[in-house]
This record gives C-alpha cells, sequence and structure tokens, in this order.
C-alpha cells in the first residue's frame, strides 16, 4: 500500500509563515479597509456581548434525543433517533420520523475498514511545503 502524506502539527505551523510570508501589508491594509468599509456596525461587540449571543443560540437549539424502543411506535416524535437493537448484539438500527414518515438512518455499526491506519500516514516535511510554494 502506498503512503499518505499528511500534515503534522509542526509542519501546519510551518505552513501557516509561509502563507503569512505572502501576504504583504498592502494586501492586510486593503481587507481591513474593505472590512471598514463594509461594515454596519459603529461599534466592535465586547466579550460580553458576543458570549451572551452564543450562549443564547446554543441554549435555544433543539436537542436531538435518543431512544431505545423493541418496535417503532405508530408515528414518531421530531428530534428523536429511535434504536432498535439487533437481536443479541450491541447493534442498533436507527430509524427518526421525518415528514410524516418513517426514515431509515442506517445502523449503529462502524466500518473502519476502509480509512488509513496512522502507520499509512507520512508527515510532509518543510522542503515538501517550500516546492509546493515555489510551483504555485
Amino acid at each position: 500500500m502506498a503512503t499518505t502524506r499528511f500534515l503534522a502539527e509542526d509542519g501546519l505551523i510551518y505552513l501557516v509563515g509561509k502563507i503569512a510570508d505572502l501576504i504583504d501589508d498592502e494586501i492586510l491594509a486593503k481587507i481591513v479597509s474593505d472590512i471598514d468599509n463594509a461594515s454596519t456596525n459603529q461599534e466592535i461587540a465586547g466579550p460580553k456581548a458576543v458570549y451572551d449571543f452564543v450562549t443564547g443560540a446554543i441554549g435555544s437549539m433543539e436537542r436531538v434525543r435518543l431512544s431505545i424502543v423493541t418496535a417503532l411506535p405508530a408515528t414518531g416524535e421530531t428530534n428523536i433517533i429511535y434504536l432498535i437493537r439487533q437481536g443479541t448484539t450491541s447493534t442498533y438500527n436507527m430509524y427518526a420520523w421525518i415528514s410524516g414518515t418513517w426514515a431509515d438512518l442506517g445502523t449503529t455499526d462502524i466500518d473502519l475498514s476502509n480509512y488509513w491506519a496512522k502507520a499509512d500516514l507520512v508527515a510532509l516535511t518543510n522542503t515538501e511545503i517550500d516546492e509546493i510554494f515555489d510551483n504555485l
């Protein structure tokens, strides 16, 4: 099996530095100017306002819950994933009540056999990152 390249943490830091080198002060000033010109707000929100907005948005989200049943009811409730156990295994069939009908969401089995293993990956080197930028 051929090795697959990935970007390790130190490579990512190096890559960010390379990207930052590409952005000169003129481009950065234009970005800031465009943001200022497009802004409709007179002030920047403080941390408390941002916190209140985010916690309010999260608090108002509808939550999905799981319900283990032996059989599907005639009608279901929204925001519930109904789980029916397959025999004596730890695998469940998943269903949701969507637009007045049952939707089969598959099973809880997870097959990772076609995914890369850590041993299959080789980190990109800084030299390889430089070669990518040299070919831009």
